[in-house]
C-alpha cells in the first residue's frame, strides 16, 4: 500500500494550535503524494486558510450530531472523491465519522488533542467504543484520560507527538530587524509567551510575575516580556483583564503583540520562552519549535508537557497557577548562564530526535494504514 486518500476533518469555528496542525498535515500529505482535503465549516477560520494555501478544501454546514442532509453531503463527497480514510478532529464530527464507519467502507480516525475529560453521556461513550477504527492522541497524558473514562482501550491509540519543520525552526533563524522594529535594545533579555488568550494558556500568570520580576530586578539584566498571539471572540474579556494586570509596564517592558504567522522571527528574538499552561494542554508544538531553535523554556506541570520536558535537564517545570514558581524559574535560569545552556543543548538534541514534522507524521501515516487494514479494503 504506497498511498491513499484523506480527509481531515475540523468543526471548529476558530484558529489556533489545532487547526493549524491540520493545516500543516494536509500541506505535507499533499506533497508527499497522499491526496488530502480539509472538510471544514463554512466561514470558519481553518476552512479560509487552507483556502488561502491553496490546498483542497470541502465547505460542510453542520447541524447538531446527526442532521440527515449534512450526513448525505459528507457520503457524497468521500465517494466523489475517494476518500479512504476520514480523520475527525472535535466532538461533532467524531460523531459523524462513527456513522461514515458504519455506513461505508472508509477507515475513520478520531484524533484527540486535549486532556480535558469526555462528557461521559451513554451514546457519546458508545460513539467513542465503536465508531472508529483507531484513535490519535497528542501525548500520553491524553491517552490516559481516555483510558480512565473507558471510552477506548490503551491498544487501540496510537501517541503522536508534536512535530514540527527543523528546517523552519532552527537557531539560525535572525531576529535583529523585529528586535529593532520593536524598539528592544540589544542590552535586554526577551522572554516570551506564545499563544491563543485564554485563560487556560495562563497569560494572567505570566503578566504577573513579569510585574514581580520588574518590581524587584535586583541581579537581573534589563527585561522586555512579549505576548505573541490573540483572543477568540469568546475569551476577548480575558484578554483585557490580562492586559490590566500589566499595569504601566503595558508597552514598555510588557509588550502585546497579537497574532503572527512567522512565530519563528519571535521565538528567535526570545531568550526564554514561557508555557503558562494550567489546564488542557497535551503536547503543544511551541515546545517543539523552541526547542529546535536552541531557546531556554519554561513550563507547568500540566497535561503532556512534562512529556516534552524533563526538569533540570532540558528546561524547567514549575507548577502551574502559582506566579512566584514562574519568577522563581525565570530567577534561576538567568542567574546560571552555564546551566541555561546545557538546558538548551539537551532539548535540541532531544527535538532533533523526537519533534521534528516528519517523525510525527511518519506515525501519523502508519496509524492510517492500520485503520485501513481493518476495513478489510485496498486504496
Amino acid at each position: 500500500m504506497t498511498s491513499f486518500r484523506v480527509a481531515h476533518f475540523e468543526s471548529s469555528m476558530e484558529w489556533g494550535g489545532q487547526e493549524l496542525r491540520i493545516v500543516e498535515q494536509t500541506e505535507w500529505l499533499n506533497t508527499q503524494g497522499y491526496p488530502t482535503t480539509i472538510v471544514a465549516r463554512p466561514g470558519s477560520k481553518i476552512l479560509a486558510q487552507a483556502q488561502k494555501r491553496g490546498l483542497p478544501t470541502f465547505a460542510l454546514s453542520l447541524r447538531g450530531s446527526l442532521h440527515p442532509p449534512t450526513l448525505i453531503a459528507l457520503l457524497r463527497f468521500l465517494k466523489r472523491e475517494r476518500i479512504d480514510v476520514l480523520d475527525c478532529h472535535g466532538s461533532r464530527d467524531g460523531s459523524y465519522g462513527a456513522y461514515v464507519k458504519w455506513l461505508t467502507s472508509v477507515a475513520v480516525v478520531r484524533t484527540r488533542h486535549v486532556t480535558d475529560l469526555v462528557k461521559e453521556k451513554g451514546f457519546h461513550v458508545f460513539l467513542w467504543r465503536y465508531g472508529n477504527h483507531g484513535v490519535l492522541v497528542t501525548a500520553a497524558k491524553v491517552c490516559e484520560v481516555l483510558s480512565a473514562q473507558r471510552l477506548t482501550r490503551p491498544e487501540r491509540v496510537t501517541v503522536v507527538p508534536a512535530g514540527v519543520d527543523p528546517v523552519r525552526f532552527c537557531p539560525d533563524v535572525d531576529a535583529s530587524d523585529l528586535r529593532k522594529t520593536l524598539g528592544i535594545d540589544g542590552n535586554r533579555t526577551v522572554i516570551a509567551n506564545i499563544g491563543m488568550i485564554r485563560p487556560d494558556k495562563g497569560q494572567r500568570y505570566f503578566v504577573e510575575a513579569a510585574r514581580m520580576l520588574l518590581a524587584d530586578p535586583e541581579n537581573l539584566p534589563p527585561l522586555t516580556f512579549i505576548q505573541v498571539g490573540e483572543a477568540t471572540t469568546q475569551t476577548s474579556a480575558y484578554r483585557e483583564d490580562v492586559m490590566k494586570a500589566a499595569g504601566d509596564a503595558l508597552g514598555n517592558d510588557i509588550l502585546f503583540l497579537g497574532y503572527h504567522d512567522d512565530i519563528e522571527r519571535y521565538l528567535a528574538l526570545a531568550d526564554i520562552v514561557v508555557v503558562a499552561s494550567i489546564s488542557t494542554e497535551a503536547r503543544t508544538r511551541l515546545i517543539a519549535q523552541a526547542a529546535l531553535m536552541r531557546r531556554n523554556i519554561i513550563a507547568t506541570k500540566v497535561g503532556g508537557l512534562p512529556e516534552m520536558i524533563t526538569d533540570g535537564e532540558t528546561g524547567m517545570l514549575c507548577k502551574p497557577g502559582n506566579v512566584k514558581a514562574l519568577c522563581d524559574a525565570i530567577r534561576a535560569l538567568l542567574s546560571s548562564p552555564r546551566q541555561a545552556v546545557k538546558y538548551r543543548d539537551a532539548a535540541y538534541e532531544r527535538a532533533q530526535r523526537e519533534m521534528t514534522f516528519d517523525h510525527m507524521m511518519n506515525v501519523t501515516l502508519e496509524t492510517y494504514r492500520r485503520a485501513i487494514a481493518q476495513t478489510g479494503r485496498r486504496p
